[in-house]
């Protein structure tokens, strides 16, 4: 009889045992748990990710001999949210310019951002931005010119195409500026399709991607652009902030500058800067610092930040714009005589370059130098 309840007695010890182990495993894994999640999180600073501790952790057990379940510990998902795919379903799939400007200005009054740089990949001066956008946590566009890819001249070519593949590695978008960077309206339907194809060759024999976004230098336009990118089913993609930077020689703190007036004029949208110009790639450390400063005192006064998108989250909140687009399009039809035939009230070479009424200025493109 004692021998009986002495071993009732170790085996309630041991149960009690093993509960404060578990207990001590559970408590160890939480705590574990919310450290990596802390030390993991994203930088909730300009790409607008939250830093949210998850209301459902899943709990780890193991099966005792007896049949029970006796919890072992606690796993915290992460927090980190899906970018939607690339590249994403066409919004401009006819790829009209007006279409073009709109859809730049991106979600309506969202304070939403997307950076974009043209003309590169230049050495010494892209690859002096990409540090700065990687610590920002910002994924950009870049519109490169295929010229230097090509170059017979070393190290500008080795180089060049490192700085493209930097580009990719640091999960930036690439998009296709053409290989010369000439005002296509003024070349033949020939020499067209080669600047634009062959620039996409090019990039897609450096990175082993063809680009999806196209940029037409200068914002110049013409029907026969317009065809070729309907056919390779491109995206056009324009810019709503143009601080004029090739004309602010050596001048960052002006580049800067322009760049914040019209962010606050424009509640966001698509920037577009040189990653060719040292005052422009200086500009961007002023741009982010004025950023972080804004978005603080926002959120002290409780008023909507700022947020620096990827290209495929912004895309993304330009196409809620797309009804925006089509009312405007039906009260421009409306508005027209009627019996006269719509295909002729414009030249079929460049549409209108105008936003949606009641959102501010859109820059139209003019044939300025640098673009």
């Amino acid at each position: 009889m004692g021998r009986r309840r002495s071993h009732r007695s170790r085996q309630r010890s041991q149960a009690l045992a093993y509960r404060a182990a578990a207990l001590l495993a559970i408590g160890a894994a939480v705590i574990t748990g919310a450290l990596i999640a802390l030390s993991s999180a994203p930088r909730a600073r300009l790409d607008g990710t939250p830093l949210r501790i998850p209301i459902f952790p899943r709990i780890l057990a193991s099966v005792t001999d007896s049949g029970r379940l006796e919890p072992v510990g606690m796993v915290i998902p992460g927090t980190r949210t899906r970018s939607p795919a690339w590249p994403p379903a066409l919004l401009n799939p006819e790829a009209r310019l007006r279409w073009g400007w709109d859809l730049s200005l991106g979600r309506p009054g969202s304070r939403e951002v997307l950076f974009t740089f043209d003309d590169g990949p230049n050495p010494g001066t892209t690859d002096r931005l990409l540090p700065m956008l990687t610590r920002a946590n910002i994924h950009a566009v870049f519109f490169v010119c295929g010229w230097r890819l090509e170059s017979h001249e070393e190290p500008l070519r080795s180089r060049a195409r490192q700085i493209l593949r930097d580009i990719v590695a640091a999960g930036h978008i690439v998009g296709n500026h053409t290989v010369h960077h000439y005002q296509l309206p003024t070349l033949t339907p020939e020499r067209v399709r080669y600047e634009i194809e062959h620039n996409a060759d090019l990039i897609e024999e450096v990175i082993g991607q063809r680009p999806h976004l196209f940029r037409p230098p200068y914002g110049a336009y013409s029907e026969e652009v317009r065809r070729h990118l309907v056919s390779r089913a491109n995206e056009l993609w324009m810019w709503s902030i143009d601080p004029h930077d090739y004309l602010l020689v050596n001048d960052a703190e002006g580049v800067a500058q322009s760049i914040i007036t019209n962010l606050g004029n424009h509640a966001g949208g698509t920037v577009l800067l040189h990653d060719t110009h040292p005052w422009s790639v200086a500009a961007m450390p002023k741009i982010i610092r004025w950023l972080d400063r804004e978005n603080s005192d926002r959120e002290q006064s409780g008023r909507a930040p700022y947020v620096v998108l990827d290209p495929a989250r912004y895309m993304e909140g330009a196409r809620t714009r797309l009804p925006l687009i089509l009312a405007a399009d039906a009260l421009a039809n409306s508005a027209r005589p009627r019996g006269r035939d719509a295909s002729t009230d414009a030249p079929a070479a460049v549409e209108p370059t105008t936003g949606v009424a009641g959102e501010g200025p859109v820059d139209a493109g003019s044939m300025d130098a640098g673009r």
